[in-house]
């Protein structure tokens, strides 16, 4: 039965009874909000405008995704930042037990929702391992499996965080139909980068993208299969 609007609503106590079970949660944003502050919504970083202009239809870097397993997160629409809801979804997460606190019960994200909303593969062989390549190198690298040189200041590269706008600026325009097999494979990686840290890798910044993936797109004839 929908409440009448005379009708005072219960307010539940966000808990937890005993406060020994989550001690950090009087640093909690939700404690905050209990005790009477309005926070108001947070600011959510986010890079959707910038990929949204970016349409891929060129057969030779689409056959490349699918090689990668990553069709599905190709295919995912671009998303609007509702800077609400995913302030409503902190206030009821808590870092301690890693799920969100929700009044009915509690609930996490897990692999299954990924492969379902994305069409990532989750079995198999896990995509993990320390980086083989040294701070040093990082702009070499960059210039071999990018195809482009990057600024030789402090702000573009960030110990190995590239800034997405140099990915997004380096495929803004399609690849002509002359170009080498090394250029396709180079734009490909451009793409496949912003691609990730557009919709699974942010950081919070909300500007950059870790390089350590670049190890995994090094031979794009015949890529390592992971999930």
């Amino acid at each position: 039965m929908e409440p009448q609007i005379d009708e005072e609503l219960e307010i539940v106590d966000p808990g937890p009874q005993n406060q020994s079970l989550l001690p950090q949660e009087r640093y909690h944003r939700s404690e905050d909000i209990w005790n009477g502050e309005e926070l108001g919504p947070l600011t959510c970083c986010g890079r959707t405008k910038k990929m949204a202009q970016i349409h891929i239809q060129d057969n030779r870097l689409i056959n490349i995704i699918k090689l990668v397993w990553l069709e599905g997160l190709f295919r995912a629409p671009s998303r609007e930042i509702d800077h609400c809801l995913i302030s409503a979804l902190v206030e009821r997460w808590q870092p301690e037990t890693h799920t969100f606190h929700l009044p009915h019960s509690e609930m996490s994200i897990t692999l299954q929702d990924v492969e379902v909303i994305f069409g990532l593969p989750i079995d198999g062989e896990v995509l993990v391992g320390l980086t083989a390549v040294v701070d040093g190198d990082w702009r070499q690298l960059c210039l071999e499996l990018l195809g482009f040189t990057l600024a030789n200041d402090n702000k573009t590269l960030v110990g190995q965080r590239i800034l997405i706008s140099c990915l997004v600026d380096a495929i803004a325009a399609p690849l002509p139909h002359d170009v080498t097999e090394i250029q396709i494979h180079q734009y490909a990686r451009c793409y496949i980068l912003a691609l990730l840290g557009d919709k699974l890798f942010m950081d919070k910044l909300g500007d950059r993208m870790h390089l350590m993936f670049l190890e995994f797109l090094w031979n794009l004839r015949d890529p390592p299969q992971y999930n």
